[in-house]
């Protein structure tokens, strides 16, 4: 349960529940300072008042409302809370914000081009949440703008250019807090583009304002423009509502496919049970877990990392507890633009000149002919 019931935070604003489900009342409501979150909870927040000078605060009421105790122990308050971590540089000493060489690699300014058949487009750098893990935590210094229409038509450009783009990543940012009028433009050029032919939005509105699914125009676009798949981001069950599951079938039923990736993170969903309760609240609202990312090197972020086995560990349990649906690609995305890599549990034990040697989900081991497997 959350700590406090829904009908609280309506008063608390003194707003009517139509209003409390408008998308646009959430972003126009957000908590952009740690002196608000104070009067709202009661706490003192004087400390972390020297972080945020650095990294800025963020909220909607409604994923505010999802906390059930206002402190770091609580999976959604930690995630929107500054931490003295952020600025300590002898944790964040070897990280960097722009880790995976976004900027460099961009051959026109928004534009990411990484691998040969896709691109990365940086719709806008303003979001909803600004949450503590971002890996473009980069943003947070940076005043909230989303690009203009003229940067979208040369990024357009470029992609028309290169007739290996197949798949266009739509990220910022977060492209779903922009007006329905200019997403309809992203979406109406790069649907033009005939060799494109997968359309990825990337957001975050799903977990911290999932009202933005009960726009009929946006499910108008989603509808319209069938290339489309949705990226969720959700880190913790908490995170599932009932409004959640509303906004879900409404992207489904456009005939979008909703696909979610989490990052482990330390003191949040770094917990074998956490994970599968995460896996299977995404099944039963009918989110496919994706992928499963190892922290990135980001500065600002790296009190968030675990180490690389944790993830092995975790991804060792779910497997044979949790169907094959919700079973997510653990990865990790290499300095410098290499790119993202699987890391897979081991289950190949041994072998002989006869036999391969495989360890189930619960640690047995079988030996099974080569010429069984040939």
């Amino acid at each position: 349960m959350r700590v406090l019931p829904e009908n609280h935070w309506k008063k608390l604003w003194n707003v009517e529940e139509k209003d409390w489900k408008n998308w646009h009342w959430q972003v126009k409501n957000r908590i952009k300072s740690l002196s608000e979150l104070e009067k709202i909870t009661g706490k003192d927040f004087s400390k972390e008042k020297i972080t945020e000078k650095v990294f800025k605060v963020g909220t909607t009421p409604y994923y505010l409302s999802l906390a059930k105790d206002f402190s770091k122990n609580d999976p959604i308050f930690r995630q929107i809370i500054p931490d003295l971590a952020e600025i300590d540089e002898t944790i964040q000493s070897y990280g960097s914000f722009d880790p995976f060489n976004e900027e460099t690699l961009s051959p026109v300014e928004g534009l990411t081009h990484r691998y040969p058949d896709r691109v990365l487009f940086r719709a806008t750098n303003f979001c909803s949440v600004y949450c503590r893990h971002c890996m473009r935590k980069r943003i947070f210094l940076e005043g909230e703008k989303a690009r203009t229409y003229q940067e979208y038509d040369r990024m357009f450009e470029y992609i028309k250019k290169n007739k290996n783009i197949k798949e266009v990543l739509i990220s910022g940012g977060d492209p779903l807090t922009l007006p329905n009028k200019k997403i309809g433009y992203i979406l109406e050029n790069l649907y033009r583009i005939e060799h494109i032919d997968i359309i990825r939005i990337g957001s975050r509105e799903l977990v911290v304002n999932p009202f933005r699914f009960y726009d009929e125009k946006l499910l108008k676009l989603f509808e319209k423009y069938e290339k489309i798949w949705l990226v969720t981001h959700f880190n913790h069950p908490d995170e599932i509502t009932q409004e959640t599951k509303q906004a879900v079938k409404n992207i489904l039923s456009t005939g979008t496919p909703v696909l979610n990736q989490t990052v482990l993170l330390k003191g949040i969903n770094d917990n074998e049970k956490i994970m599968e309760k995460l896996m299977r609240s995404l099944l039963k609202v009918k989110i496919k877990p994706y992928y499963l990312f190892f922290c990135d090197p980001t500065k600002g972020v790296l009190h968030f990392k675990t180490s690389l086995k944790k993830g092995i560990r975790i991804m060792e349990y779910l497997r044979g507890r949790v169907s094959g649906l919700g079973i997510p690609t653990y990865a990790i995305d290499l300095p410098a633009g290499m790119g993202k890599v699987p890391l897979l549990p081991d289950y190949i034990v041994g072998e002989d000149e006869n036999y391969i040697i495989f360890k189930n989900y619960e640690g047995k081991t079988v030996k099974v002919s080569k010429s069984y497997l040939i």
